[in-house]
């Protein structure tokens, strides 16, 4: 990605990612049955421990994500149980800077792909109803803009985008008066829409993703898609439906920089302050590293950086990135996107970091070094000569084969992607081939709708042994946890849970095996946003 500083030049722009920590609270599941209480805690760690014994998260380490459960201390995934929706608003954030033609182009060969897993799990029993829309990063930068950007709010300000700027000539788009596409997938093949009548579902999402290369090179990814779904924009009318489930995906090669409109750190003149004008600025001022929690170096970090995360309260002027947290996990009582912040999953394909196997680095080089070309170390640092040698954040990934395919560290983004409640991933922009990345989105948000489908066989079969619980997000921003018996246990009265083969589970699991809950005819409806999860010990 590159900051375009005049007809001529474009500088190469670079970024962070990693995982922040936050303190969580403490609480108790309700109706403790008899012997060791069931403790259920979220701990620093992001790990909640629901051992039957009450052991503690640091069985688990740092290795589960928010989504996953320390269960009989090691690190299982939670299941959705139900209730089910096969409802789904997926919203597609395509980063629109220099140096994404090809990563861009990929994700719309690969989308008939993706698309077709829903189609398969339609003919095999179970439909899905999905709202898609695509924003861009370009959300300007800050209050004097930079060559290449408007001030901001400026660029497209996460608006949906009907038809991409770079769309090929004859693009229609969606019809109905909206910028997006609902597509009902169903096992009939009727497949109801709104796609015009001489384009498909891919060729119309080509058309709607095709936004180009000439964004913004300070990437706003963050605040663009906060914007997308927090702002009354009309052109995003109706696409968040209240008894549909969210999905954001990320394609990105480059970290976020997302800052309030009236900072500074963007603006060229001000190079005394925040350094040269290049994206390590905001990867400078928007990470602390250790040994001390310091902000990386402006100079050569001498290997790469350790235990990387976002800054808190970025001196930068960056937003802290707690502001996006809050609003993807938090109950729409408390300020969030969702009733039920379960509800919210999120993915990325962007560039690796520490914690998936990627470095932070800085080093001084050439920061106009053309796309897909390494960097290659320069010395002293000198930001007037031509060309500059100054502080680079080397690329976290670089496909050896295709090299345009390379990317930076993540460290703001995904520590936001990884807080989702309802499901995470992240896949590497270096691939050169996105299938394998856009398959396990599609089955993540497929298995919100096929619910309780194990990922594997319970490791005792007579016996499973797994932990299912009802939980509600109140009104005042609480929950309420309440255990499920199996029905082995309780002779089969309700509610209680089991398990059993179910072929259409064939389509997100290869067990093909179901949890499900059974309750009692005449029992009451649960109380709005609650969901039931299941944790089990599988082989």
């Amino acid at each position: 990605m590159h900051v375009h500083h005049n007809a001529e030049e474009m500088m190469h722009l670079h970024k962070t990612l990693a995982v922040l920590v936050a303190a969580l609270a403490v609480s108790m599941l309700a109706g403790c049955p008899a012997g060791p209480c069931r403790e259920k805690t979220q701990c620093t760690t992001g790990c909640a421990d629901l051992s039957s014994d009450a052991m503690s998260c640091g069985a688990c380490g740092n290795a589960c994500p928010f989504n996953d459960a320390c269960y009989h201390g090691v690190c299982r995934p939670l299941v959705s149980v139900g209730p089910a929706s096969n409802k789904t608003d997926i919203l597609f954030m395509v980063d629109n800077s220099n140096g994404m033609s090809a990563k861009s182009e990929q994700l719309k060969v690969r989308f008939g792909g993706f698309a077709q897993l829903f189609s398969d799990a339609a003919a095999a029993g179970s439909p899905a109803d999905l709202d898609i829309a695509v924003v861009t990063s370009d959300y300007g930068a800050g209050k004097t803009g930079s060559p290449g950007c408007q001030p901001s709010p400026g660029g497209q300000q996460g608006r949906m985008q009907a038809l991409g700027v770079a769309a090929p000539q004859g693009c229609l788009p969606p019809t109905g008066n909206v910028n997006f596409v609902h597509f009902d997938f169903d096992a009939t093949h009727t497949n109801t829409s709104n796609l015009p009548a001489s384009q498909n579902l891919a060729q119309t999402f080509t058309c709607m993703a095709s936004v180009g290369s000439m964004g913004c090179g300070f990437e706003h990814q963050l605040e663009s898609v906060f914007a997308a779904l927090h702002n009354p924009i009309p052109d995003n009318k109706d696409f968040l439906r209240d008894d549909a489930r969210l999905a954001i995906v990320f394609v990105t090669d480059e970290d976020d920089s997302s800052a309030p409109p009236d900072s500074d750190m963007f603006d060229k003149s001000a190079s005394a302050m925040w350094g040269y004008e290049d994206s390590y600025r905001q990867t400078r001022w928007g990470i602390m590293c250790d040994p001390d929690g310091s902000l990386p170096p402006y100079g050569d970090s001498g290997g790469p950086l350790s235990n990387c995360v976002p800054a808190t309260n970025p001196p930068g002027a960056e937003y802290d990135v707690q502001r996006y947290i809050d609003f993807f996990t938090n109950p729409a009582s408390k300020g969030g996107v969702k009733g039920n912040p379960v509800d919210v999953s999120m993915f990325a394909i962007d560039g690796p970091g520490p914690m998936e196997g990627g470095t932070v680095q800085v080093i001084l080089s050439n920061p106009s070094t053309t796309g897909g070309q390494p960097y290659t170390p320069c010395s002293p640092l000198n930001e007037g000569s031509n060309p500059a040698c100054v502080p680079v954040l080397q690329h976290s990934c670089q496909n050896p084969k295709n090299p345009v395919f390379d990317g930076d560290p993540a460290v703001r983004l995904n520590t936001v992607v990884r807080s989702a409640r309802g499901g995470s991933f992240i896949g590497s922009i270096c691939d050169d081939d996105y299938s394998a990345s856009l398959r396990t989105i599609a089955q993540k948000i497929l298995a919100a709708g096929i619910p309780g489908c194990l990922l594997g066989a319970p490791a005792n079969a007579a016996k499973p042994d797994c932990l299912v619980e009802d939980v509600t997000e109140n009104g005042d921003g609480t929950q309420t946890s309440t255990l499920i018996t199996s029905c082995a246990s309780s002779g089969g009265a309700p509610p209680c849970w089991s398990i059993a083969a179910q072929a259409k589970c064939s389509v997100v699991s290869p067990v093909a095996l179901q949890l499900s809950v059974t309750r009692s005819p005449g029992a009451p409806p649960l109380p709005p946003h609650t969901a039931t999860t299941a944790v089990c010990v599988t082989q």
